[in-house]
């Protein structure tokens, strides 16, 4: 068995904290082939509705489907789409005691409807995407009770990871309780548009996109990347940042080593990008925690993305899937 063979394998002996914006992913699947004589538009057959984690949520998903053991921790409404998110929880086996219900919110929700699905799980066409947003940032007595099960349930785990989709649930305090609790702990950050606001962390693994907006510069070419990457890492103070270029694979940058560029690893077979980010995040963040060095967890988190846009939505990678996957190594 080779090395990265034998990280994937110690996957199962980890527990991981998720901080961050909690939602629910709505599909509305049915057939399309009719315009309606009301209104110019397509009319939907609705055969079935399909739920699944979604925001830091997926994050979670992803981490529980590499055989991690995981804590969420967030802040949703007192809902029904609220409801669906715990119960999906609770059937992957999550303790859900770090997570917040709030009467004042709503639980971050997508739909997605989508024409042409097959039944196990595909999705077709997709024609409208309906958003269902929460009130921006908790309260203080939700925020307060979010820190104190943070707080409560921290010890035992290995490792943390922040995910920000710009829902409010990471306040300065709350992540800030994050850095300071892990005390020598692995901290790896997945933000959209905030990643200078999160000092103290261990790692991040931004897109081409947010490296950019992030260290204010053109990313255009390898040279721009290199540029960029290493004024962001320096900024974030971080040990390592992983920059996901999409159809140009990842770049790696760590204090005093060059930039590891590493080609795409399924360029040829994409299907759907939903939710590849948090692929990349989840075997990033088990790598490092099962022993891996920053290269090592950046060749399985390359490996993990390739496999995860294979899938339609925001579907997780799985264990042997990602065993089944790894290039050919030297025992």
């Amino acid at each position: 068995m080779g090395r990265l063979a034998r990280l994937i394998e110690g996957f199962g002996k980890l527990r991981v904290m998720v901080v961050g914006d909690l939602g629910l992913d709505h599909y509305l699947v049915g057939d399309a082939g009719r315009i309606s004589r009301e209104y110019p538009v397509m009319i939907l057959n609705h055969e079935r509705d399909e739920f699944r984690l979604g925001g830091a949520a997926n994050t979670v998903a992803n981490l529980v489907s590499l055989g991690a053991e995981v804590v969420p921790a967030g802040w949703i409404g007192d809902d029904a789409n609220g409801d669906e998110l715990l119960k999906i929880l609770a059937r992957m086996g999550c303790p859900t005691g770090a997570v917040v219900r709030d009467g004042g919110t709503r639980t971050v929700t997508k739909t997605r409807i989508v024409a042409g699905g097959t039944h196990g799980g595909g999705l077709g066409q997709h024609l409208l995407r309906v958003d269902q947003l929460g009130s921006g940032a908790p309260e203080p007595a939700a925020e307060g009770e979010l820190i104190r099960r943070v707080e409560e349930l921290a010890g035992d785990v290995d490792g943390f990871v922040l995910s920000d989709y710009g829902h409010g649930t990471l306040t300065a305090d709350v992540s800030g309780v994050v850095v300071d609790l892990a005390d020598g702990r692995y901290v790896g950050l997945d933000s959209r548009h905030r990643l200078l606001d999160f000092p103290g962390v261990t790692a991040a693994t931004p897109n081409l996109e947010e490296t950019a907006e992030a260290a204010g510069m053109n990313v255009a070419g390898e040279a721009g990347v290199e540029k960029a990457g290493a004024v962001l890492r320096a900024k974030l103070g971080a040990e390592a940042l992983l920059v996901t270029r999409g159809g140009e694979g990842m770049s790696l940058f760590e204090p005093g080593a060059d930039p590891v560029h590493l080609p795409v690893a399924n360029k040829s077979e994409v299907f759907d990008v939903t939710g590849a980010g948090d692929t990349v995040v989840a075997a990033f963040t088990l790598a490092r925690l099962a022993g891996g060095g920053y290269a090592e967890a950046a060749s399985l988190a390359n490996v993990a993305g390739g496999l995860s846009v294979r899938h339609a939505g925001a579907t997780p990678v799985g264990l042997r899937e990602l065993l089944g996957a790894l290039p050919d190594e030297t025992p």
